[in-house]
């Protein structure tokens, strides 16, 4: 195969002797893995989080030094046959150009790690904390299989990767494999998994759970509640005049990314208690959003990109377990933070639309989430996929995080929340509410395969590196500004004036304090100024 060479430094320094043995394949052209000198690494967890894993494990614009992977190799990428959804894995040569992976006690040369997304964040956290309680069961969990040849396509050369999609089906041991996780990834820190947040099948997390594991902070993820794209059209009606090119009814309005509907002045706001009042199911249809004097937001939809056939609210919302679904409550419901609090509301399953209620969609991964706001938006359906669209053409509200979609591909977009833009500049100046900072975690007393633990605490060290994520947040660049991640100021020290600093971006804020830990239910305030740091004012 095409091997990816990355320009004469690194081809200099495998001439001098720094090199890893070959990947071999089959005679098909499929990679034969050899556990000899294969590392085999399990991490499940946050589907939200899913795009940053594949783009650290795969992204070219990540410093030579603080690569895991070999990049002067192929790189294969296995996905389940949903498009990823649900199970990823990641097979390469391990860099021999990061000081970390070199020598390493094992003497294993590659590294096949497993993504499991399905389930959301909870499952990098309960099957965990299920090991540390000697609960086998709980603690074993599905993973992709990608060792049986017949079960994944030949691998095909695309953006870089050698990319291969296998079967999967969960309990069938000839497309699924039962296995302990290594460690896990949430959007939320451990002990949010309590009240609705629990995993099906799972006790609540309490904090005797959480002192059994190694949390470690690693980054601020910044989410928001997507609306699909003819209600973006319809509130961008709503909120400008006619005479404005933000509105669809006027002849100036365009698309595309640099086009007047995308920019952003043209984005249009949801407030807070709007946003609450929905996910808690106080509403039941778009024509509920009053317009003051001029009637309510569905009448008011005029311009045929705006308009669907009926006024009834869907919420694409993601199961219980999902840290995604958890940050929203945290944020917007002060959930599961205060015992008073109202609970989202849950999964409507097959209620009739004629119900006067709004139709709630819990879907297990981002991608579901994704595919939910995309059918509804043009009534289409996808059959055997992760949500059936019996409904038609409807306006949706959903929950992802804001490195997604950034090229405009798919029918959702990002909305301002109480007039603040979703951006990595605002979270920083304190003016953006909708973030949470996400954890690795493993059980303490798990038993790692000689040298995983060394890979494992390296994944994690670079995931929370800012200059890592300066090279993962160019794919997250918006039309209206700048999404993605920021490093955590438990580990890197903020710029003393304030500003996001995109070559090194770092939250000066945190929900942890330099006496406690992080805790998503904390207002997140300056972590440690200094004698001359500080906040933006503006």
């Amino acid at each position: 195969m095409k091997k990816l060479m990355l320009g004469a430094a690194i081809s200099a320094a495998l001439l001098s002797g720094v090199a890893n043995a070959n990947i071999t394949l089959d005679g098909s052209g499929k990679p034969v893995i050899t556990p000899a000198d294969t590392y085999e690494i399990y991490l499940s967890g946050a589907s939200a989080a899913q795009n940053f894993i594949d783009l650290l494990l795969t992204s070219t614009r990540i410093p030579i030094a603080n690569r895991i992977c070999n990049f002067t190799k192929v790189i294969y990428k296995y996905s389940d046959n949903g498009n990823g959804k649900d199970q990823n894995a990641y097979l390469c040569e391990l860099n021999p150009f990061n000081p970390t992976l070199t020598g390493l006690a094992g003497g294993k040369t590659n590294l096949l790690i497993y993504k499991r997304n399905l389930g959301g964040s909870a499952m990098g956290v309960s099957p965990l904390i299920a090991e540390a309680n000697g609960n086998t069961a709980n603690a074993t969990i599905d993973y992709l299989k990608v060792d049986n040849a017949a079960n994944c396509t030949v691998p095909v050369i695309s953006s870089g990767l050698a990319r291969s999609t296998c079967t999967y089906v969960g309990g069938n041991p000839a497309f699924s494999q039962a296995h302990k996780s290594d460690f896990g990834i949430s959007d939320v820190d451990p002990l949010q998994f309590r009240g609705a947040n629990t995993e099906a099948g799972f006790p609540e997390v309490t904090p005797a759970d959480v002192a059994k594991l190694t949390v470690k902070a690693a980054a601020a993820n910044v989410f928001n509640v997507p609306v699909t794209l003819k209600l973006r059209n319809a509130l961008q009606e709503a909120q400008f005049p006619k005479t404005s090119k933000c509105n669809p009814l006027n002849a100036g309005y365009t698309n595309g990314f640099k086009g007047t509907a995308e920019s952003a002045t043209c984005m249009p706001s949801l407030n807070s208690g709007l946003i609450t009042s929905i996910f808690t199911g106080k509403l039941n249809s778009w024509s509920q959003v009053k317009l003051g004097t001029s009637g309510d937001l569905f009448a008011n939809a005029a311009s045929p990109a705006s308009t669907v056939s009926d006024d009834r609210l869907h919420i694409c919302r993601r199961v219980n377990g999902s840290g995604t679904q958890a940050q929203l409550g945290i944020k917007f419901l002060n959930y599961p933070c205060n015992d008073t609090a109202t609970p989202p509301a849950v999964d409507t399953g097959a209620l009739p639309e004629a119900v006067n209620s709004a139709q709630v969609h819990a879907l297990s991964t981002s991608g579901g989430v994704t595919e939910c706001l995309n059918e509804l938006n043009t009534g289409s359906n996808t059959v055997g996929t992760s949500f059936n669209n019996i409904y038609g053409d409807r306006w949706a509200i959903g929950i992802q995080a804001l490195d997604l979609n950034a090229n405009l591909a798919n029918g959702f977009r990002f909305v301002k929340i109480d007039g603040v833009l979703p951006t990595l500049d605002n979270v920083v100046k304190g003016k953006y509410k909708d973030w949470v900072e996400l954890t690795f975690q493993y059980n303490s007393t798990h038993t790692f395969d000689t040298s995983e633990k060394a890979i494992v605490d390296e994944i994690i060290k670079e995931a929370g590196n800012p200059i890592v994520m300066a090279g993962l947040n160019a794919t997250a660049i918006h039309s209206f500004g700048q999404g993605g991640f920021l490093a955590v100021p438990q580990l890197f020290a903020a710029p003393s004036n304030g500003k996001l600093a995109l070559s090194k971006p770092v939250n000066p804020l945190s929900h942890g304090t330099t006496a406690a830990k992080t805790d998503n239910c904390r207002m997140p305030a300056i972590y440690n100024p200094g004698p001359a740091g500080g906040l933006q004012l503006f």
